[in-house]
């Protein structure tokens, strides 16, 4: 194989590899779900995450219950995309149920659409 073909192969890996820094970043927490190294807590909030997406999440708090039959985690958050007295809600939070490291509950606890029935925020 000639230098020139070496050099170009070598170009064109490292602008793949810089290209898809978005992706193997998701890849990587992927692949650390699939293997469990990563905590509960990061898991409930990547749900969280995934479930509605907005770019402006800041998880504030999070809590792990552990008991016999499983562990509920509960992470909150705030969303800084969301005008405050908008349709949605600023500060969202869900709970998550795993038996055995397996999520077998999701739900919201707070959010991500503000209740017909709340008080305009402040």
């Amino acid at each position: 194989m000639s230098l020139n073909r070496v050099v170009a192969a070598l170009a064109l890996g490292l602008a793949m590899a810089l290209g898809g820094c978005s992706w193997m970043n998701d890849m990587a927490f992927d692949t650390q779900l699939g293997i469990g190294s990563t905590s509960l807590v990061d898991r409930c909030s990547d749900f969280m995450r995934r479930a509605y997406p907005s770019e402006g999440v800041e998880i504030t708090g999070s809590h792990v219950t552990a008991a016999t039959e499983g562990s509920t985690v509960a992470v909150e958050a705030e969303r800084s995309d969301v005008p405050a007295s908008g349709l949605y809600a600023r500060n969202i939070a869900v709970e998550c149920r795993f038996d055995n490291g397996i999520l077998t509950g999701f739900r919201w606890t707070a959010g991500p659409v503000r209740a017909a029935t709340a008080p305009p925020a402040r």
